[in-house]
């Protein structure tokens, strides 16, 4: 259950630094540009532009790094398994490191397993980022202001953002009430100590509270929408205006440059 207690992801650390004070619609924006650019390319030199420019946000912010890297500890299973799933799976036609009879490990699976791997510790780096400098409800804002020009296209922006805040609200309370499962069945006598596979199968019986436990809140959570007349497609007024400063157009330009020079790099 390390693994729980190490998720960041829709936890919020308030600090005073530039990246706090930032329009959320700005660090939604960076982070947009920061997994197009993942997903557009598979150049490892510009994987490492992209993580630099993600730990340097990450200083500026003021937050412990060690919140950061703990999420990619977390998920280091699933690096490993994308790793040796791409190294087994590679073409067959490239150059081989070794040809065994019943695994074969070539350069461009080895290539692939890391650009993968790479590419989801972005995303989740990126996520944790946006969770831990953002307020839910300032990203909510964001989400609505940002994609507000699709309701001319009849796109649910309102139901969009209302799903936003949801969830991160939801992930920092079934982690909470996965740990205090855990901790009561621990006082009872079981055990979670082993190896993974022992792991997976003593955390197993737990899912089962948690899932009735998520449907309560759920459950609880529709009924106080609908006593507060909740109504879905009606135009809404926001607490808190957003708007732009001059550093809010800085950072914008930041990512701009960080695309300009992925560019230059993939041309050179």
């Amino acid at each position: 259950m390390a693994f729980l207690e190490n998720i960041t992801v829709g936890q919020y650390v308030p600090a005073d630094s530039v990246i706090h004070r930032l329009d959320p619609r700005t660090k939604l924006a960076l982070i947009l540009g920061v997994m197009i650019l993942t997903v557009a390319t598979i150049d490892l030199q510009i994987y490492l532009l992209i993580s630099l420019f993600l730990l340097c946000l990450s200083l500026m912010s003021k937050v412990p790094l060690p919140y950061f890297f703990r999420n990619l500890k977390s998920f280091f299973w699933l690096f490993v398994l994308t790793f040796v799933l791409h190294v087994l799976f590679a073409p067959t036609e490239t150059s081989r490191f070794w040809d065994l009879k019943l695994m074969k490990v070539s350069q461009q699976g080895v290539l692939n397993g890391a650009v993968y791997s790479w590419r989801i510790g972005i995303f989740i780096f990126s996520a944790a980022f946006l969770s831990l400098t953002t307020q839910a409800v300032e990203m909510t804002d964001a989400v609505f202001k940002l994609f507000s020009p699709l309701k001319k296209f009849k796109f649910p922006v309102e139901e969009l953002s209302l799903i936003t805040m949801i969830s991160l609200r939801f992930v920092p309370l079934l982690l909470e009430e996965a740990i205090t499962l855990k901790k009561a069945q621990t006082s009872r006598g079981a055990s979670f100590e082993g190896g993974l596979i022992k792991k997976v199968k003593k955390t197993l019986p737990l899912l089962i509270p948690l899932f009735i436990s998520s449907f309560r809140k759920a459950d609880e959570l529709a009924l106080a929408l609908d006593a507060r007349g909740f109504r879905s497609g009606q135009r809404r007024s926001s607490f808190q205006r957003l708007t732009f400063k001059p550093i809010d157009f800085l950072f914008l330009c930041l990512i701009l440059v960080v695309a300009g020079l992925s560019y230059v790099i993939k041309v050179v």
